[in-house]
């Protein structure tokens, strides 16, 4: 058992720890007498367990959880209170300091919480798939020379203007929080790192790609895979919403590509559909 290949009983555990944390923190939300009281501690573990018991007994609720996009929810919740105190900063509604000093504690447990249950739930999806589905293709390669050039320009460009329009908004206005420097940051960084090699993974419901020196994975639903172009130096797989640009890949590295394409066309063709 790993982060990158969690178990089923590590992610029931990971999965009942975080509906657990939930429920504590909402409960005392509701009852207003702290976190750690009998009824806090109560709701919370009995949740908790009644996830992870679930989770365990049930078969691939991770893969149900992607499948759904519910896995997405609390990797999305991490950045909404953010730009929300951003917008209220920027519209300068009194208020919000007082806000974010009482939870900005509550914030970053919950947010790290959250990322660590995205994570893992993808990463088990990945284990589940590798245990019920036989693999298709499996290929190594790096971004080919035009895609690398195209994510560093625009990863160094988006960077470089939230940077310098957070410095600007901190220039102008004094805000508590100001998170543009932070994700210009982390622009430049996915920039620099754009062109590592990759190690794709085909499974008969979906595309798994995983960036070297990396623990988690990225996985594109057949039902999100577009079409196929195969030339002497690249193979490009284009894919529908929320994945703006298309999957690249130079063939050099790739002993087979045409018997690579052949698999994508049949995944293409079937749509995913494994019933």
């Amino acid at each position: 058992m790993s982060f990158r290949q969690p178990s089923a009983a590590f992610f029931s555990v990971v999965a009942g720890s975080y509906v657990g944390l939930l429920a504590l923190g909402g409960t005392g939300l509701v009852h207003g007498t702290g976190y750690v009281t009998p009824w806090s501690v109560a709701a919370g573990g009995c949740a908790g367990l009644l996830v992870a018991l679930r989770s365990y007994l049930s078969t691939a609720p991770a893969t149900a959880l992607v499948r759904t996009r519910l896995y997405l929810l609390p990797f999305i919740a991490v950045f909404i209170p953010i730009f929300a105190v951003l917008v209220l900063q920027l519209a300068d509604i009194p208020g919000y300091e007082t806000w974010v000093t009482a939870w900005l504690g509550e914030y970053l447990v919950f947010a790290l919480a959250g990322t660590i249950f995205y994570f893992v739930t993808v990463n088990r999806h990945v284990a589940s798939l590798r245990e019920r589905e036989s693999i298709l293709a499996e290929w190594t390669s790096y971004p080919d020379t035009r895609y690398r050039r195209l994510v560093h320009g625009l990863g160094f460009a988006l960077g470089c203007v939230c940077i310098v329009g957070g410095l600007l908004l901190a220039l102008s206005d004094h805000l508590v929080i100001n998170p543009l420097p932070a994700v210009g940051g982390a622009m430049i960084g996915q920039a620099i790192t754009g062109g590592r090699q990759r190690t794709y993974t085909l499974f008969e419901s979906g595309l798994c790609v995983r960036r070297s020196k990396t623990f988690n994975y990225q996985f594109v639903p057949c039902t999100q895979l577009r079409s196929l172009d195969l030339t002497d130096d690249r193979l490009e797989i284009r894919r529908g919403l929320p994945w703006p640009l298309p999957i690249r890949c130079a063939t050099t590295p790739m002993t087979q590509p045409q018997q690579v394409a052949a698999a994508i066309e049949r995944a293409l063709e079937s749509g995913g559909d494994i019933d």
